[in-house]
Parts: C-alpha cells; sequence; structure tokens
C-alpha cells in the first residue's frame, strides 16, 4: 500500500525543514520439534531464525507502537510546541539513562505516530517508561506495548550522537490466517535469506506466539516504501495469502541501524 508521506504531529521535529541532529539523546539538533517450528513460524520469525543467534542478554527490547488516540485534546500552537519540548526531553532523558534504543516517527499520515523500543525486564517496566512522556500522559499519544521483540541484538546499535535521520520501511506482519506447509516454510526461508544477503534487510523479529495481538511481528527494510511493498509481496506466505504485510516510510538517525535511504519528505 502507499501512503503520501507527511510530518507526524508529535515524534521527531524538523525545524526550517530541516532532519534532527541527533536521535534520542538529542533529535532535535525448535520448541519440541524442527517440523513443528516450521509450521508455526511466520515472516519475522523465520528471518529471525535465519540470524546468526546470540548470546541471551538478561533484558529483551520492547517495540511499542506510538498512536493518535481517537479524540486527541486540541492544543493551541505554543501549547503544542512546549509539550513536544517536553516530549523531547523525555526521550533524550530515556536514552541517557540506557532505557530507549530506537525511536522515530512514521512519515504517513495514519494513526501510527511513531515507535519506540526499549531494553527492559518486562513489559510492565515498558509502560511504566512510557508513562513518563508527556505527550503520552496528555492523550496526544497512546503507547501499544509489543515484546519481547525476538531479534539480533546486534542489529541495534547505541551511537552516542547521529547526524540526521535516514529513511526506511517498516513492515508490520499480521499473525497466519491458516497453516503453513513444511514447503512453503522452505520456500519462505529461502526468500528471507536471499533479502539478508542482498542487504536489503535491517532488522525483523516476531513476538511471542501467545500474545493476544493480531500482530506477529515487525521486520524494517532498508529500502524505500515502493521498492520494499514490491519485495514483501513477491515472499511465498504473502502470495499464498497466509500473511498479510503492511508496510509504512519511517525514519531513525543515522547509526541506529544498518544504512538506510536518504530522507525526502513530501
Amino acid at each position: 500500500m502507499h501512503f503520501r508521506a507527511a510530518l507526524p504531529s508529535c515524534g521527531i521535529q524538523f525545524p526550517n525543514g530541516r532532519s534532527s541532529a541527533i536521535l534520542f539523546a538529542a533529535m532535535r539538533n525448535l520448541r519440541p520439534r524442527f517440523l513443528t517450528l516450521l509450521l508455526m513460524l511466520t515472516l519475522s520469525s523465520l528471518l529471525a531464525a535465519a540470524q546468526t543467534p546470540a548470546p541471551k542478554d538478561a533484558q529483551d527490547y520492547f517495540f511499542v507502537f506510538l498512536r493518535r488516540p481517537p479524540n486527541p485534546p486540541q492544543l493551541t500552537k505554543e501549547e503544542g510546541e512546549k509539550l513536544q519540548d517536553a516530549h523531547m526531553a523525555n526521550i533524550r532523558k530515556l536514552h541517557a539513562e540506557h532505557k530507549l534504543y530506537v525511536a522515530g516517527p512514521f512519515l504517513d499520515d495514519t494513526t501510527l505516530r511513531g515507535i519506540f523500543v526499549f531494553k527492559a525486564d518486562s513489559a510492565v517496566q515498558v509502560g511504566e517508561w512510557c508513562a513518563t512522556d508527556p505527550a503520552i500522559h496528555a492523550g496526544r499519544l497512546a503507547p501499544e506495548i509489543h515484546g519481547p521483540w525476538l531479534i539480533d541484538p546486534k542489529a541495534i546499535q547505541s551511537p552516542a550522537a547521529t547526524e540526521g535521520l535516514e529513511q526506511y520501511t517498516l513492515v508490520i506482519i499480521g499473525k497466519p490466517d491458516g497453516p503453513i506447509s513444511a514447503d512453503l516454510a522452505r520456500q519462505h526461508a529461502s526468500f528471507l535469506n536471499e533479502q539478508k544477503e542482498k542487504g536489503n534487510l535491517a532488522v525483523a523479529g516476531d513476538f511471542p506466539a501467545d500474545q493476544s495481538s493480531e500482530i506477529q511481528g515487525v521486520l524494517i527494510l532498508r529500502l524505500k516504501q515502493d521498492e520494499s511493498t514490491k519485495i514483501v509481496n513477491t515472499d511465498p506466505l504473502v502470495k499464498a495469502g497466509l500473511v498479510k504485510a503492511e508496510t509504512h516510510p519511517w525514519a531513525t538517525g543515522k547509526g541506529v541501524l544498518a544504512p538506510g535511504q536518504p530522507l525526502q519528505l513530501q
């Protein structure tokens, strides 16, 4: 699907039409048998299996969608700018405390405004950290927490500062609509390995299968949305109609993930 890029009302600012100078710190300046596992895995989980395993950390990554509520409070321009300043200050604080590792805005005009990726002990802890955000407290943003996000931790870097933003495509993977055959699973794994070898993937991972959400996982492609959508639509599971993939243009700071594309606002 295609969207017209638009600047989010809350999230990363672009003063004077320029991208933010610093992300986070200163954004503004086979469980029992292999075959059974194959039948259960979806797009992002198979990618995680294809990646090089990393040692288990004491904490996990948790993924947070920041959504625009149905009836957010209306603010004057001055009130909105003040809230944005407080929102950015809290992001800097969470990053300095080694809690927040990825943040960035969606570039299309939907209810999805941005994301956070925290490293934490539990979803409850993530909820407590989200509650410190003034924009969330004011009802301008609503957090939707998923996790743990089962990714290769080496895919996320933590630069002290990053000059400018880069554009990616964030893909939301729905839960499968039916059983996945072993043959389709093998085809899918081959597809993912091919995309990884081509350097198209920045990071990907699924969420625990026991979660009630209809979202299975998230992957981030290093390409613009049009090209990413074409690639995702060639995935055997997507072509078979078993998995739905929703693409959105998204941006984060240089150096946080493998390089993306130059940011272009429309």
